[in-house]
């Protein structure tokens, strides 16, 4: 699962590494602290490649319980199945840049937060999938998160995990017809992840420093 995640990446730096030809002019401030419904950067592959602000989260009218709800990940063992997801999967991929991301543990009735990255908080991505919030009239975009079955190294931590992808692994996703990518490949960075506890501070989304991501003992 994936419910928070920073991102420390400069726009003009994603625009040079990923070859932009045509980058927005967009601002952003990195953050410590992306929580659901929060704007960030994704990298999509529509037409061309570009770099774009997007809100995290699909939101959709629950008939049954008569609410709208809000959902952020969507399984890759489901994506091709879920009419929610489906036909972005097939058409509107995206790539979320990120340095890291975190996840809870309960420890005697108490939720600990993990912070989980790969050394030197490199650039990791996150695969996507986005759409239009209102597709008639063309509105900003919505993303949700990928996630997988946890790796060996992950698995003590969630059961579940962000499918996360090397820079030249992304532009494979971004670039590749075949559905089953995801499915098929064993990322290189794998084997690369750190965690460490963090402070309950960065439990409120308000809260966007680097202390968020200070370990403690």
């Amino acid at each position: 699962m994936c419910g928070r995640f920073i991102n420390l990446n400069n726009v003009d730096k994603l625009n040079k590494i990923f070859e932009i030809n045509k980058p927005n002019n967009i601002k952003y401030r990195i953050s410590y602290n992306i929580a659901p419904s929060q704007l960030s950067l994704i990298i999509t592959n529509f037409k061309l490649l570009n770099i774009e602000k997007a809100m995290w989260g699909f939101n959709f009218f629950d008939k049954q319980r008569n609410i709208e709800k809000q959902i952020i990940n969507s399984r890759l063992e489901t994506i091709k199945e879920k009419m929610l997801f489906k036909e972005s999967f097939e058409k509107r991929k995206c790539i979320i840049p990120a340095n890291g991301y975190y996840e809870w543990i309960s420890e005697n009735n108490n939720k600990i937060p993990y912070f989980i990255h790969i050394p030197d908080k490199e650039p990791i991505y996150f695969a996507g999938i986005w759409k239009y919030l209102n597709i008639k009239k063309n509105t900003f975009k919505i993303f949700s998160i990928i996630t997988k079955p946890a790796n060996s190294l992950l698995r003590e931590i969630h059961h579940r995990m962000p499918a996360i992808l090397s820079f030249n692994e992304s532009k494979e996703f971004l670039e590749n017809n075949n559905s089953n990518y995801l499915s098929e490949i064993h990322s290189s960075i794998d084997e690369y992840f750190e965690f460490f506890k963090v402070s309950k501070f960065v439990n409120n989304p308000i809260n966007n420093s680097q202390k968020c991501i200070n370990p403690i003992n």
